[in-house]
C-alpha cells in the first residue's frame, strides 16, 4: 500500500512540469499571435503599381513586419494564380487595408503563429473552377446591388435592371418563385408553391377584396426595403427540396457577348457540376497522396483514405493533364498508382482504397557504411504512361530501387558502354599523301 502512495506521488511530481511545460509553449504560441494581430493593427503606407499578388504580398509584408502566405486554395481560385496582377495603394491601418485589398478578389486572411494565410471567401463556392475578372465582377453585383424596383411580373427585367447587364436566372420556372417573393414584398397576391412530380406550379390566390372601381394596376413599383439578388435566391427551391439544399452557381460566361446565367440547382447537381468542370492539371515530382488531396479540396468534398500498407501513395509522380473533368483527373491518379476509388456525392465523400492487387515495391537499399551516396538516392530515370489516346502522360520518376535486377544489370551495362565511349582517346589524324 505504501508503494502505490509513493508511485502516485512521483506520478504527480511527473506531470505536473510537464503541465507547466504545456502552458508555457501555448503561452508563446499565442504571444506571437497577438503580436502579428498588433503589428495589423499599424498604419502602413504603400502604393505598388502593376505587382503580381506575390510581389504585393511580400513587399507589404516587408514593411509591416509580417509574414503573408498564399494557400493552395487561394492560388487555385484566384484569376491567373501567382501570376495574378493588380495595382494598389494601402494608407492606414493594415488591417483594413488588407481586407479590401482581399475583397477584390473574394479572399480572406487568418493570423497564424508565425504568419498571416490568405484563403477564399465561402462565396467563391459559386463559382466553378478558377474565376475570371468578369465573374468576380458579377458575383460582387449579386451579392451587393440593391433590388429597389419591381417591374410587376417581369422578374427577369427586374433583375438584368438591378445587376446592370442581362443575366438568365435557370431553371425558369425558378423566375416563378421569384416573382412570387418580390409580390409579396410590394403587397400583391401571394403565392402558393405546389410540388408535382419534380416541378414546382405556381398558384396566385385572388385578393379577397376587389377595389370597384377598374383602374389600371401599377406595372413598376419601388420596395418597401431593398434587397438583393443572393438574399432571393436563397428562399427558392428546387424540386422537393428545401430552401436549405438549393445551391447556385455563375455559368455562361466563357466566350465574348455570351449572356451569363445563374444556375439554380440542388446540393447533389451542385456537387456533379464541381466535379464535371474542366481543368487543367501540372505536378512535377510531387507525392500521389499531396496531388488527390489538393484536387480533394477543389471538389469541396470529404477525402478518406483506405490503406494497409503506410507507404502507399507516398511515391513521387509527375501529372499534366489538359482540358480533362475534375472527376476524371482524380480517377486516372488513383488508378495509376493501383487504387480504387467511390466518389459518392450523396454522402459528399470521395473514398479511396488501395488495391488488393497492388505490388509492393522492393524495399529500398540503405547507403554503405564508407560514407558514399546509396545508389537509391537520385533518380536514373522515368516512365511516361499515355493517358486518353495521347492527350496528356503520366510520369513516375524511378530511383535504382526501383529497378528489377535485370533492369540494373542492363542499366550497368549501358553506363559501362557509355564510359567507354567517352574514356576512350581519340585517334591521331593521319597525313594524307
Amino acid at each position: 500500500m505504501k508503494e502505490k502512495k509513493m508511485s502516485a506521488k512521483s506520478f504527480r511530481k511527473m506531470v505536473v512540469p510537464m503541465v507547466a511545460l504545456v502552458c508555457i509553449s501555448a503561452g508563446f504560441a499565442q504571444a506571437d499571435k497577438l503580436q502579428l494581430q498588433e503589428k495589423l493593427s499599424k498604419d502602413v503606407k504603400i502604393q505598388l503599381r502593376d505587382v503580381t499578388i506575390v510581389e504585393a504580398l511580400e513587399k507589404i509584408g516587408q514593411k509591416a513586419g509580417v509574414k503573408f502566405v498564399l494557400s493552395d486554395e487561394a492560388v487555385w481560385k484566384l484569376p491567373y494564380g501567382e501570376a495574378t496582377r493588380l495595382s494598389v495603394a494601402l494608407d492606414g491601418p493594415l488591417t483594413d487595408s488588407m481586407t479590401e485589398m482581399l475583397n477584390a478578389f473574394f479572399m480572406r486572411y487568418t493570423v497564424g503563429d508565425e504568419e498571416i494565410t490568405i484563403y477564399p471567401r465561402p462565396e467563391l463556392e459559386h463559382i466553378l473552377g478558377r474565376p475570371t475578372a468578369k465573374q468576380l465582377e458579377l458575383l460582387k453585383d449579386i451579392y451587393t446591388n440593391q433590388i429597389r424596383v419591381y417591374y410587376l411580373d417581369e422578374v427577369q427585367k427586374t433583375m438584368n435592371e438591378a445587376l446592370n447587364q442581362e443575366v438568365l436566372i435557370s431553371p425558369i420556372h425558378i423566375q416563378g418563385q421569384l416573382d412570387g417573393l418580390l409580390r409579396q414584398l410590394v403587397g400583391k397576391d401571394p403565392i402558393i408553391y405546389e410540388t408535382v412530380g419534380r416541378q414546382v406550379r405556381l398558384t396566385v390566390v385572388e385578393e379577397a377584396h376587389k377595389s370597384e372601381q377598374n383602374e389600371p394596376e401599377d406595372t413598376e413599383l419601388l420596395l418597401p426595403t431593398p434587397v438583393t439578388l443572393v438574399q432571393l435566391i436563397s428562399q427558392v427551391q428546387v424540386e422537393r427540396n428545401e430552401p436549405r439544399y438549393t445551391r447556385w452557381y455563375i455559368s455562361g460566361m466563357d466566350f465574348a457577348r455570351q449572356i451569363p446565367e445563374i444556375r439554380v440547382v440542388s446540393v447533389g447537381d451542385f456537387r456533379k457540376a464541381k466535379l464535371g468542370q474542366v481543368v487543367d492539371i501540372s505536378f512535377k515530382d510531387e507525392k500521389a497522396d499531396a496531388i488527390i488531396q489538393r484536387l480533394a479540396k477543389w471538389t469541396g468534398m470529404r477525402l478518406l483514405v483506405f490503406k494497409n500498407d503506410p507507404s502507399w501513395l507516398s511515391e513521387r509522380i509527375s501529372v499534366d493533364m489538359q482540358n480533362v473533368k475534375l472527376r476524371q483527373a482524380i480517377l486516372n491518379i488513383v488508378s495509376t498508382v493501383n487504387g480504387k476509388i467511390d466518389i459518392d456525392v450523396g454522402d459528399n465523400e470521395i473514398r479511396v482504397y488501395e488495391s488488393s492487387k497492388r505490388t509492393k515495391k522492393p524495399a529500398t537499399s540503405k547507403a554503405s557504411k564508407g560514407g558514399g551516396r546509396a545508389g537509391s538516392d537520385g533518380y536514373v530515370g522515368k516512365i511516361s504512361i499515355p493517358m486518353d489516346g495521347g492527350k496528356y502522360y503520366i510520369e513516375f520518376m524511378l530511383r535504382e530501387s526501383d529497378l528489377t535486377g535485370e533492369l540494373k544489370k542492363l542499366r550497368e551495362e549501358k553506363m559501362k558502354e557509355i564510359l567507354g565511349e567517352v574514356t576512350k582517346p581519340a585517334k591521331k589524324p593521319t597525313k594524307s599523301e
